[in-house]
């Protein structure tokens, strides 16, 4: 599946989510990335207060972090400064996070297979500016903050986490598959009604507030 399955246009940006299974190897390149301290970790002031907005009214991302407490297991959420990107896990060469893309999420699997620990990349200062070309309010950067993180926390880290290896994962869209009936689309959606944050039918940005900005 291409990086750049999904994307539109806003203004001179070409704004990309990143399908999950676009991510090769994430490293964490950062001496500022999250210390080990919980089940999901950030540096973000602004990501941690809507990780725990999620968590104070959502049910069922309580219900799925509740088996991880007190375990190793953890995500780790960032911002493209604090990661690179290899093409393999063996590859030599890293690259930046590429700065169209709104968000990605990458399982590191030990040695032995195991998954312990799930990369998500959120990529604010992108989604902080094209809100801001657009005259949006807080309210509505935040809305669309809280779908991201569902979507790449409970859609897809988290059933990761849960099965310890890439078993877990839970898959996006394949093409021409009704994007409601894929793993991660129905996993968010459960989230959203909790949230009041509307249900997703596509897969693309136009279920994010951004997009009907343009």
């Amino acid at each position: 599946m291409p990086p750049t399955l999904v994307c539109i246009a806003l203004l001179a940006l070409s704004v990309v989510m990143m399908p999950a299974s676009a991510l090769a190897q994430v490293s964490l390149a950062s001496a500022r990335y999250p210390a080990a301290g919980g089940t999901i970790t950030t540096t973000s002031e602004i990501l941690q207060g809507r990780l725990d907005e999620i968590a104070r009214r959502s049910s069922l991302w309580r219900d799925a972090l509740g088996p991880l407490q007190g375990t190793d297991r953890r995500v780790v959420v960032v911002t493209p400064d604090q990661v690179l990107v290899k093409d393999t896990p063996d590859a030599v060469s890293a690259e930046t996070f590429a700065p169209t893309v709104i968000a990605a999420v990458s399982p590191l699997p030990d040695i032995d297979s195991e998954v312990r620990t799930v990369v998500v990349v959120v990529n604010l200062a992108l989604l902080e500016r094209v809100h801001r070309s657009r005259d949006s309010n807080v309210a509505e950067l935040y809305w669309d903050l809280d779908r991201i993180l569902v979507h790449e926390i409970y859609g897809h880290a988290l059933p990761y986490l849960l099965a310890g290896d890439l078993s877990g994962r839970c898959a996006d869209p394949e093409p021409g598959q009704d994007a409601s009936d894929a793993c991660s689309i129905r996993r968010e959606n459960a989230v959203r009604e909790e949230l009041r944050l509307g249900r997703r039918t596509g897969y693309g940005l136009e279920s994010l507030f951004l997009a009907r900005l343009r």
